[in-house]
């Protein structure tokens, strides 16, 4: 973490790799450009049982989008589910 912050990230320690599925899709820290702040919130707030549906959700966005995929739609359509 100390070389990301030299880098001018800011590092957020997301615990261990059995916990590394709070930010993985369908899940409120993935693909959202979050502050570290908003980002500490969203990996408390990802919820296992829910994440295949609200990745296909996403998903849903995403192919019905007239702009496809790019990162500003995938974005987009994050913060949509999960700020719904």
């Amino acid at each position: 973490m100390s070389v990301a912050n030299e880098l001018g990230f800011d590092a957020v320690d997301s615990g261990s790799l059995s916990d590394s599925w709070r930010q993985q899709s369908g899940t409120p820290a993935y693909c959202t450009e979050l502050t570290k702040e908003e980002l500490e919130i969203a990996l408390t707030k990802a919820n296992k049982e829910k994440e295949p549906f609200l990745r296909d959700k996403v998903m849903e966005k995403l192919v019905a989008s007239d702009g496809g995929f790019s990162i500003q739609n995938v974005v987009k359509a994050n913060r949509e589910v999960f700020d719904s």
